[in-house]
Order: structure tokens, then sequence, then C-alpha cells
């Protein structure tokens, strides 16, 4: 059967539809463009794409294509009010480099009628492959899978729980190429095997649902009562900026206790406060014990059950003892902090602590450090990055991290982590049944980060299945259960509204179940992945080899005929 072409003039329709229908589907802008565009809408690019008969021009369409399309997907970067104008060439890097993977797997697909179901997969497994490779360029980079597509319905997220993202882009973008393979050579057969592989995670959704309901109403119900505590604090009212005058610690604290002081008399299991909630770290000597006990009483009322050491001087760490003594409950913050050695050299960690009633507390140290901001990657950025008043690396952590609280284990992660499947997943592997992230989403004012930060987030309950609490500055501060519903969630920052400070008191479901996501991980996508590239080179090869090994043999014969 011959391939169906669009004339000229058609092409770039198709190029300018699927642009805009790619371009629109972000599960925070449109539900419907998600779904059109995990059916069909890479394949109307394509369609009108091999109508190039360049190969070089369609490898610059569809890089020049995507790379456009990531910028405004990305667009939360270009709130720049703390990060300054140096990002803009990082970022002209940046898609130029996810536009010239696209561009690789653009052009591997064949004109013609000659896209066989076997090099549909291998066209799938490599994309796996590039996306996944994103994950192992300086700290990674794991924003933006075109699986997440897949994610804008609550049917439909629930197939995170059996590969992973990398699943859902594997699936995304096969959907995408029977949809290719149907539209250059429409027939029944390849509309009905292209229409039953869109719907199946959505089916699946349902049945999954359904099935769990049954487990849920038989389980023993039991939850969790959480605070979530949002300071929404810029950064200037947080830190010493120039030109700035920043609320003192004393003052950062006296506004989160009476934040806390309407749910001093309530039954807490567990009380948490966001990334780097105040500034100075964790035992810098700031406060006299007798400004913290002042404050107390005063925003408290009776702390007779309080021991306050008398004349001494103390630190951020002195207020969360405080704080899990009177609400007798784990507390969980983010704080920097400092560790040094016999020589007097220092090592700096963005550390998340775990502050036990009456009994000491247990540090994780941020695993993933964000270029820039939180490390140096390379000499020649100091210079740079000196102007913002960053001079030096935080150490980065060896290992996850669970805590245990009275009623559940709890795995935190700090910030960008919790957008890698893997990293969260040593959390469930070491026990943990809760999720927590500590977040300040705050150096990208009025943008639409935080929701972008969220929704990555999100994935790690699905395919962990278990429940997420978010603890943000002025991000998405929320409670997800182990299926992806919002279990409640405060006002944060976008562009449409600003965020407020608050307390976010919720009742979170413990139930969670295993995943096959959590079982084996990125494993089963990555190794079909690897295999099917594997399968395909040797098949190429082969067929080059008998290629050229007729090549030879009719050479010989023309040879013999002319003698």
């Amino acid at each position: 059967m011959r391939a169906v072409y669009v004339n000229q003039k058609s092409r770039y329709l198709y190029l300018g539809v699927s642009f805009l229908l790619i371009a629109s589907a972000q599960p925070d802008w449109s539900v419907g463009a998600c779904i059109l565009a995990s059916c069909f809408g890479f394949a109307l690019f394509w369609k009108g794409l091999l109508n190039f008969s360049s190969r070089k021009a369609r490898f610059w369409v569809a890089t020049l294509w995507f790379a456009l399309i990531q910028a405004f997907h990305f667009s939360w970067f270009l709130s720049d009010r703390y990060v300054g104008g140096y990002i803009y060439p990082f970022l002209s890097i940046l898609y130029l480099g996810l536009g010239l993977q696209f561009g690789l797997l653009s052009i591997l697909i064949p004109r013609g009628s000659k896209l066989s179901y076997f090099r549909l997969i291998c066209l799938s497994s490599l994309w796996v492959i590039l996306e996944w490779s994103r994950l192992h360029i300086l700290s990674g980079f794991s924003w933006n899978p075109v699986g997440i597509a897949l994610t804008s319905t609550l049917y439909g997220i629930q197939f995170t729980s059996l590969f992973g993202v990398f699943g859902l882009s594997f699936w995304v973008i096969g959907t995408n190429l029977l949809a290719l393979k149907f539209l250059l050579s429409p027939s029944r057969k390849r509309g009905i095997n292209w229409g039953v592989f869109a719907l199946i995670p959505y089916l699946f959704g349902v049945a999954h649902l359904s099935f769990f309901a049954n487990r849920i109403d038989k389980s023993d119900g039991s939850s969790l009562s959480i605070l979530l505590v949002q300071p929404s604090l810029s950064p200037e009212e947080k830190y010493p900026m120039e030109g700035t005058i920043p609320l003192s610690p004393d003052l950062q604290w006296e506004r989160i206790l009476s934040m806390l002081a309407s749910y001093k008399d309530s039954s807490v299991d567990l009380l948490v406060l966001p990334e780097a909630v105040v500034p100075y770290g964790a035992d810098n000597v700031l406060y006299s014990s007798n400004t913290v006990r002042h404050a107390f009483t005063t925003l408290f009322g009776d702390t007779r059950d309080l021991i306050f050491e008398p004349a001494n001087f103390v630190g951020n760490s002195y207020w969360m003892e405080k704080l899990a003594d009177f609400f007798e409950a784990e507390v969980i913050v983010g704080l920097e902090d400092m560790e040094f050695d016999e020589e007097g050299s220092s090592c700096g960690y963005n550390a998340a602590f775990c502050f036990h009633p009456s009994k000491g507390r247990e540090r994780y140290e941020k695993r993933v450090l964000v270029p820039m901001g939180e490390y140096i990657p390379f000499s020649w950025c100091k210079k740079i990055l000196s102007k913002y008043g960053i001079s030096d690396s935080f150490v980065a952590g060896k290992q996850a991290k669970v805590f245990s609280t009275k009623k559940a284990s709890v795995g935190v992660s700090i910030c960008y982590e919790e957008t890698y499947g893997e990293l969260m997943r040593a959390n469930r592997l070491q026990g943990a049944d809760l999720l927590v992230n500590l977040t300040n989403d705050g150096w990208y004012p009025r943008s639409r980060l935080p929701y972008v930060h969220y929704f990555h987030g999100k994935l790690r309950a699905l395919e962990g299945g278990i429940p997420l609490v978010r603890c943000c500055n002025t991000g998405v501060t929320c409670g997800v259960d182990a299926f992806g519903r919002d279990c409640g969630m405060l006002p944060y920052d976008s562009k449409k509204q600003e965020s407020a400070p608050g307390i976010l008191a919720v009742d979170l479901p413990l139930f969670s179940y295993a995943t096959l996501y959590s079982r084996f991980g990125d494993k089963p996508v990555l190794f079909l992945s690897f295999a099917s590239l594997i399968c395909y080179s040797v098949a190429f090869l082969t067929g080059l080899f008998k290629s050229k090994q007729l090549k030879i043999k009719d050479l010989n014969i023309y040879l013999l005929k002319k003698n």
C-alpha cells in the first residue's frame, strides 16, 4: 500500500496544528490537549514532516519545532527576577539539546509505508533512552517527559504505577507512531490497533481504581494528622539581599508560631515545615533561650511542660526541639547545615531534619543539587555566580533516609529531587509508607513552576503506591493519596494569585500498595528499550552485510560474463 502524503501547502498546516496541540499539552493548561497529544499530536507533525524529501531538512525542522515547544513549556524560566540574565544562554543550550534529541528520532522515521511494528517499538525505545540520558548530564534534567501528556486525568495517571514516567513516554510515542502508520496508509486493522493502544491507559485506570476501591473499604482506614506550614515569604523577606531589609530570624519564628497557635490544642501526628524555612542553618547561635521561651509563652500560653535552658544562646534547631516537645509529635523541617573536620574545613548541606519529642534528631542530606544555585559545576562559573552571592557549593548526600515517626515511616526529599522516580523509589525500598517533600519555589515568582513541580512530584505517589505531602514556602502545599487524589491544598504562587501564609491541616489516608514500579523501577522499560535497539542494530548490520555480499556476487558475475 502506498503512503498518503499531503501537498506542500498542507504540510505547514499539519506542522502548525500539531505545534498548537503539543504546546498546549500540559496538565495545568489543557486536559483536552493532553489527551489528543498523547493519541495523535506528534503523528500530525510527522505526517507533515515526511513531506520534506531532504533528511537534513526533516532533521532541522523537527529540532527547531520541538525546541520552540520546550520554550513554551518552560516559560516559568522567564521569571528571572532572582536568577538574573545569565540563565538565558543556558536555556538556549537546553532547548537546542532537547530539540536535537527529537530531531534524531524524527529522521529515523521512514518515508513511505516502511514503518514496521518492530521499528515502531525500536523508535519508542530510542526516545525512552534519550529521555533517560538527560538524568545523567550534570545533576540531571528530569522535567517535562512527553509521557506527562497521559497524566492529565485521574484515569490516565494510574498507568504510572506500572512502568513509571518512562513507561508513559514509551506509550505516548508508540501510540503516535501507530497513528502515523494509520495516517500514511489507512486501513481498518491499523485504525483498530491505534485506537486500542490509545485507550489502554484509560481503561487500565478505570479498572485499577475500581479494584482498589474494594480494598480501601476493607482496610483499617488509618490516617495521619499532619500540619503543613506555608510561610509564604519572598527571598528578600527571608535573606539579606542588596537593597532590601529582611525580617529578622526571631520575627520569622514568631510569625510561624503565630500561625501554629490556632492548632495548639490539636492532636497532631506530624508537623512539617518547608525547605530552608529560616536562614542561617540549624545550629548557628542566633537567639537567647529566653527569646524562645517568651515567644512560646506569648503565643501558645501554658508551656509549663517545656523545659527552657536559662541564659543559653541557641540556634534554629532549638525552636524545632521545642515544637516537637510541645505538640508531642515529630517535626520534619528543611534547614541548611554545616560540618567541620579536625582541620577546620567545612562541608555545607541542604538538609532535612526530623526532630523527635525529647529524643534528639535525624538528618537527611539532599542528593540532587541544582547547578548554579546549590553547586558550581565549572570553575569559570564562579565569577558569574559571585554577583548573585553564590561563592561555594553544597555537598551532595549519598543515600536515602527514612525517618520513623509515631504512625508512619517517612521518606524525605528536598525540592527538585522528587522529580526523580528511582531516587524516590529508594525510600519505598527502605520501608517508607509516606513521602514528604520540602520545597522552596520562591526563586521563580508569579510563574507556573509551583504547579509544574507539584505535578511532577505527584507522579512519585503513583509510582510508589504511597501517599505524599508537600510542604512549600510559596509553592503547592498539599496532601495526595496513593492514587494521586488531592486531600487538601493551600493557595500557591502563580500568575493568577499570590501564595498565602497559612497552615494546611490534613488527615492523610495511609493506605498504600505494592506497585509494579515500586518492585522493579525503571528496569523493565529500560531493558526493553536497550534490547530493542540492540536487536535492531544487529538486524541492520546483518542486512548491510548481506547487501554488500550481494553486490560483490553481482560484480563477480558481471566480471565472469565480461571475460
